[in-house]
């Protein structure tokens, strides 16, 4: 894959992207998560799948690319 994965927009933390398959089938899925076990997006992040796992992949990738800081009002 030729697109770097950004930090999280959250905590700054390193994010990883994971590929696996569906119990008892073998669909793929692909899902990006935050590796700091005490922000929120290293448990809630969209799993991608239907297509192979490289486009899994790749739209799993763009999507957290894609996420932007909360802004903070006061």
């Amino acid at each position: 894959m030729d697109k770097a994965l950004k930090s999280c927009p959250l905590c700054g933390s390193r994010a990883e992207l994971k590929e696996s398959h569906y119990l008892e089938s073998e669909l793929p899925y692909s899902y990006v998560h935050c590796t700091n076990g005490e922000c929120v997006l290293s448990h809630n992040t969209a799993h991608f799948s239907g297509g192979s796992e490289s486009k899994n992949s790749e739209s799993a990738v763009a999507a957290w690319n894609k996420q932007k800081a909360p802004e903070l009002h006061h």
